[in-house]
Parts: C-alpha cells; sequence; structure tokens
C-alpha cells in the first residue's frame, strides 16, 4: 500500500506522512506446527483408508486398524500419496492467494492447516489478510487466484484416483458421494457394473474433497473467494448476489434431505456456518481503496473460467446413503 502525503502552506516548506504502512513481523512458529499436525492426521486418515481400499473392503473395524497402528507405526507410510495430494491441493490453492498478495503489496500470513479429527484429517486451509486492497482488480486476482491454482494442481490427482479405484460388492452399509462433473468428464471408462461398486481410491477421495472445497469457496457469498470475486465484477450489487447464492444453499439442505439425512445436515451445517459469517463479518463486502479504477475485459473472461470451474466441481448432494 502506497504512503499518503499531506502537503503544508508552502511557508513551511514541509511534507509530513499522514499515514505510514504498518508491517506487522511474521511468526511462523503456530503454521509449522499446525502443518506438522496436518501431515499427521493425513497420514492417519490416509493409512486408513488405503488399508481398506487395499482390501477392497468397507468393513475395517477402526479398532482393529488402531490396534495394528500401534504395534506397526510404519503403517503410517501407506497414508503417503494420500497426505501429499490432499497437502498439494490446499497448499496450492493457498498460495495462489499469498502470492497474489505479495504481488500486489497486500499484507497476509503464511497458511494455516487446520488438521481435523475427521475422515480427511484436515478441515482445510486458509491465509489471513491484514491489510485492505488497493483496488477491484487486486481484489478480483486475490480471490480467484487460489481456486484456480488449487483445480489445475487437482486435475491429474483426480485422473490418477479414478484410474486406480477398484470396484466391490454393493452393500447396504456403503455411503456414497455425489460425483462432481469433472469426474464424469475424466473417467468415462467407470461404467456400471451389476451387483458392483466402485470403492474411491485414496487419492481421488482427496481430489473430491479438494473439488468440495473449491466448489464451496467459490460460492459468490459475502467473503468467500467467489465473493471477492463477486465484488469485483459488480460492486455494490454483489450483496444481492450473496443472498440469492444464501437462498440456494438453504434450498439446497431442503432438497438433500428429500435424498437422504447425511444428505441435508451437510447444506444445513454449512448454511449455519454462513450465518455465523453473516454476524461476525456482514453480508456486504467492504470496498476497496479505489473503487473507481475498471477491472477490465481480460479478468472478465477469468470470471467465466471461475464459474466453469464452479460448475465442474460443484455437487447438489455431497454424501448420502441410499
Amino acid at each position: 500500500m502506497s504512503e499518503k502525503y499531506s502537503s503544508f502552506p508552502a511557508s513551511t516548506n514541509y511534507l509530513e506522512p499522514i499515514a505510514t504502512p504498518v508491517v506487522r513481523e511474521q511468526k511462523y512458529f503456530l503454521n509449522v506446527l499446525l502443518f506438522l499436525a496436518t501431515i499427521f492426521t493425513t497420514l492417519f486418515w490416509g493409512s486408513y483408508n488405503m488399508m481398506i481400499s487395499s482390501q477392497a473392503s468397507t468393513e475395517i473395524p477402526f479398532g482393529q486398524f488402531i490396534r495394528s497402528l500401534i504395534e506397526h507405526p510404519s503403517l503410517l507410510h501407506l497414508g503417503v500419496s494420500y497426505s501429499f495430494t490432499i497437502l498439494s491441493i490446499l497448499l496450492a490453492h493457498e498460495m495462489g492467494h499469498y502470492l497474489a498478495c505479495v504481488y500486489y503489496g497486500i499484507e497476509a500470513t503464511l497458511p494455516f492447516f487446520l488438521p481435523a479429527p475427521a475422515i480427511t484429517g484436515t478441515f482445510g486451509a486458509f491465509i489471513r489478510i491484514r491489510s485492505p486492497f488497493p483496488n477491484r482488480k487486486s481484489l478480483f486476482d486475490v480471490g480467484l487466484a487460489g481456486p484456480i491454482a488449487g483445480f489445475v494442481v487437482a486435475l491429474p490427482f483426480i485422473y490418477l484416483g479414478l484410474k486406480w479405484s477398484i470396484l466391490i460388492p454393493k452393500s447396504d452399509n456403503l455411503m456414497y458421494m455425489g460425483e462432481p462433473l469433472i469426474f464424469k468428464l475424466l473417467a468415462p471408462h467407470l461404467a456400471e457394473v451389476p451387483g458392483k461398486e466402485y470403492l474411491l481410491h485414496p487419492v481421488g477421495f482427496a481430489a473430491w474433497f479438494a473439488c468440495l472445497a473449491t466448489s464451496l469457496n467459490l460460492l459468490p457469498i459475502a467473503q468467500l473467494d467467489g465473493g471477492h470475486v463477486s465484488y469485483a465484477l459488480f460492486g455494490k450489487k454483489s450483496y444481492f448476489i450473496t443472498w440469492i447464492f444464501f437462498s440456494v444453499v438453504v434450498g439446497l439442505s431442503i432438497y438433500g434431505f428429500t435424498q437422504s439425512p447425511v444428505a441435508g445436515i451437510q447444506w444445513l451445517i454449512y448454511s449455519i456456518l454462513l450465518l455465523i459469517l453473516k454476524r461476525l463479518a456482514g453480508f456486504r463486502h467492504p470496498p476497496t481503496l479505489d473503487e473507481d479504477q475498471p477491472i477490465g475485459t481480460a479478468r472478465k473472461i477469468w470470471g467465466v473460467i471461475g464459474l466453469i470451474v464452479f460448475i465442474l466441481t460443484f455437487m447438489p448432494v455431497t454424501i448420502f446413503n441410499k
């Protein structure tokens, strides 16, 4: 951010800065600690998922896995491919944001990874942006750089994860995952087989989670990535776009309950999280320092590309049971 100066009367022959940029010292301890913890949790859940995949079974008791891991800690190496996949995609996404901030001189932290005691091993990652956006161009670039970078890195993992998926007998206890359009485009060979179901390889599951995170982030709501892009393109009109898509999310939770309770609960939780976001920061996107600078035709084209990525990764129903 450039410094602003106010000149005193000519007789003083003197300029005094009225604002100087504040640069905070970066502290990396928490970033490193959370990253190491996320490596462990993704290795843990990756090894569990890989054991299921290698044995072509969905009925490996979790307690049995824990006992095996305690007796043979080296089993964690089974989760390397899953951990590498999901961390690579998340890192690409967040570094897309971070490097765009560096380019525009916007103060931002390095990524914070979030370990999770859940089947994914992570809740994702985020960066903190500590200074205002200079203009709508910078807002657009920072908002879209993350999802585009993450999606590009995810593509080979989607292909490999689908290629390595295996057929298993159908079971009443199976949980099913919604298929984003990009999965259908990259795996036309996965045709239905009577009495069989495809068990998604852990690498494919990591890529699936990345698609889910990408599509949720690209929703043009408030200060999500998609909200940044929406405000950069449409200005104050983005407030109404936010409410339209928030209503869509609520509608998806209702639709989800018609498919299965699990599907409805997921969108309901996301609706509640968005309401918390509204309570904390509001649905009106804060303005940039220079609202009048035009965004340009090239970024409008990239906005269409961002919409295509959203369509390719979006799933109306995520996880469900039949």
